[in-house]
């Protein structure tokens, strides 16, 4: 299916929005800051209980309970801390840079640039984005789960072809199995490894272990820790 461009406009950007971000980090350093000023006394409430571990360094941190520099120091650490967390979680929601020319998607410090040239097809998967090529290869995968209806209004806007039923290859999946026998051994291999990285909620090694087995021409799709592949060169059904 090919989108007609539109006329020339504005990139449109989605994420966070100004307000959310700076919520997110106040509220985080609040709590940070709160919490390392009464790490004290919670260590030593906690020293008084002997089935929780780590007893030595509990009642060495309650020791100071009630000096003021302790105080000032765990509560600069509660807000080191509360500025990182709060950057992680920014840091880990998918931005998303619309013009009519290219796709930019930022996550995890991670940068990639699709074109509207070789997008065939976008879809909502679930709480997942996918951008499919012209072979039927997912271009890309990402969970987005901040203003989705945003989403679908950029990309149409900007002309990107959208599927409104989701998935137009849904009905070519088959659940796999150790050693399927349609697949070659490198692939059931990599599945394998993906298997277990999905059981250890390691996603970021399922993510890459979902690249390798792209290369060889099979589109993996996860429900929890079920995996269903496809082959790319394909008509959707």
């Amino acid at each position: 299916m090919n989108a007609s461009r539109p006329s020339s406009q504005k990139p449109t950007v989605i994420g966070f929005p100004f307000i959310i971000r700076a919520l997110i980090f106040v509220g985080c350093t609040v709590l940070g800051i709160a919490l390392g000023y009464f790490i004290p006394m919670i260590a030593q409430w906690a020293s008084t209980l002997p089935w929780i571990p780590f007893q030595g360094p509990l009642k060495l941190i309650s020791s100071f309970s009630g000096a003021w520099v302790t105080t000032i120091v765990t509560s600069l650490l509660g807000l080191l801390a509360g500025l990182w967390f709060a950057e992680e979680v920014i840091k880990d929601t998918l931005r998303v840079v619309v013009s009519g020319e290219t796709i930019r998607l930022e996550k995890d410090g991670v940068v990639q640039e699709l074109s509207f040239e070789n997008i065939s097809m976008v879809f909502l998967d679930g709480k997942q984005l996918v951008f499919l090529g012209h072979a039927g290869q997912e271009l890309a995968r990402e969970t987005y789960e901040w203003a989705s209806e945003r989403i679908v209004s950029a990309l149409m806007g900007h002309g990107y072809p959208w599927s409104p039923d989701g998935d137009p290859y849904k009905e070519q999946y088959h659940r796999w199995v150790q050693d399927a026998p349609d697949l070659p051994p490198a692939v059931n291999a990599l599945l394998k490894a993906r298997e277990i990285a999905l059981q250890n909620e390691d996603g970021r090694e399922a993510k890459e272990l979902r690249s390798e087995v792209t290369k060889h021409g099979v589109v993996v799709r996860d429900e929890e820790t079920r995996q269903y592949w496809r082959m790319q060169a394909t008509e959707p059904r």
